[in-house]
């Protein structure tokens, strides 16, 4: 029988999996700002227009 207690096709729990993304999704939001502050950055040092 199925295990309820799963997601599938991850085999996580439904815990573990909202761990997960609240993880990734801090994660993105770093990487967003880590490179928006690149391209400003970049853009003043060597403006690219």
């Amino acid at each position: 029988m199925a295990d309820n207690t799963k997601v599938y096709p991850s085999g996580l729990t439904e815990k573990e999996a909202q761990e997960f993304h609240s993880w990734y999704t801090q994660g993105l939001g770093a990487w967003i700002v880590l490179s928006a502050f690149a391209h400003v950055f970049t853009y003043h040092y060597l403006p690219w227009f």
